[in-house]
């Protein structure tokens, strides 16, 4: 069957794969419609460390079942709608063992160190597979990636009433956001770009911030009362945030990292000991955050009107990522239209 691939930095081409029949506990999907996440833009850039060319990439799947191998629980069934955790997981290390699947000492993430989804059909377990029946296709591929950041935001143990800032309004910092608000924080929304801010007070935030404001600091102060910030989260990745998220923490804060970045810098620890701060890592999601993200898009379809920025074909992948490579700031969700396809 045929399949998209990015060969090396900024060059794409469409290439021929064997189709594997599912083995035991396997089922067989059809991809129907694709989200393009950031790192599938990363490694189109030649900016990805993680990825070997050439690589299929895709990772935000919107499915149908299509085929069940042996061994595969009744409650899946051919023709059944849902979505793909693109992890893996060993099962033995010390995240596995504590059931923090999502961080897996030998995770290979689908489109990233392992084959991806552009393509249209794959062979998935059974395990993997997030039902996801009676929702749209393009609401289904939103979960992952939503996932995400609600996965993000349940890092910290308790947000209610408390006052938030979240660095970078992408779709990970929506997620985090719709979640922060479920769960009754006051978030404070910081990012450069007109449109993201707006979308953030429609999305529910209480206050949305243009980081490159004269007054951006005084603000910060003024609604914190000069006491800090309860709890800040970098969905950026950003050297100059994370001296900002120091500073501007009240004590006993937390601090949130889930965008990252490539530069080593020097910091001072002082804040962090003198303030008794709790700083966390999030990456991936867990199987509970992708059934409380497919919820919510569930019982809010129209959320998908103001996350989904621009739709390409399968036959347009390359011209999609030339148009986000060039247009960075305008792109919120780019959804990819999958054919029907061969299996051979």
């Amino acid at each position: 069957m045929k399949a998209f691939a990015i060969e090396q930095k900024e060059q794409c081409a469409f290439t021929t794969i064997d189709h594997i029949s599912p083995r035991n506990g396997e089922i067989v999907v059809a991809v129907k419609v694709l989200g393009l996440c950031g790192s599938d833009l990363k490694t189109y850039q030649g900016h990805n460390p993680m990825v070997e060319y050439p690589i299929i990439p895709g990772h935000e799947i919107a499915c149908e079942v299509v085929e069940i191998g042996p061994g595969v629980p009744s409650g899946i069934a051919v023709g059944s709608r849902g979505t793909v955790m693109p992890y893996t997981k060993c099962g033995v290390c010390p995240a596995c063992r504590s059931g923090r699947f999502n961080t897996c000492s030998t995770n290979r993430t689908m489109g990233v160190a392992r084959p991806g989804a552009a393509r249209p059909f794959m062979t998935v377990h059974h395990d993997d597979f997030i039902p996801c029946d009676g929702m749209d296709y393009s609401d289904i591929a939103l979960v992952e990636p939503l996932s995400v950041g609600r996965h993000a935001a349940n890092r910290v143990p308790a947000v209610a009433g408390k006052l938030v800032l979240l660095y970078g309004l992408g779709i990970i910092g929506v997620g985090i956001l719709i979640e922060l608000k479920r769960l009754g924080a006051k978030v404070i929304v910081a990012d450069v770009a007109a449109d993201k801010l707006d979308l953030a007070l429609r999305l529910g935030a209480d206050y949305a911030l243009d980081i490159k404001d004269a007054e951006f600091d005084s603000t910060i102060d003024k609604l914190s009362g000069g006491m800090g910030l309860d709890i800040v989260f970098d969905a950026v990745g950003s050297a100059k945030i994370v001296e900002s998220a120091l500073s501007r923490t009240a004590v006993a804060a937390t601090i949130v990292f889930v965008g990252y970045h490539t530069d080593t810098i020097p910091f001072n620890t002082k804040p962090i000991v003198s303030k008794e701060l709790s700083v966390y890592g999030s990456r991936n999601a867990l199987k509970a955050d992708f059934e409380g993200s497919r919820d919510n898009l569930r019982s809010n379809p129209a959320l998908k009107e103001l996350l989904v920025t621009n739709r390409f074909a399968f036959s347009e992948l390359a011209e999609a990522f030339r148009y986000w490579s060039e247009n960075r700031g305008s792109v919120m969700k780019i959804l990819v239209d999958m054919p029907e396809g061969e299996r051979k």
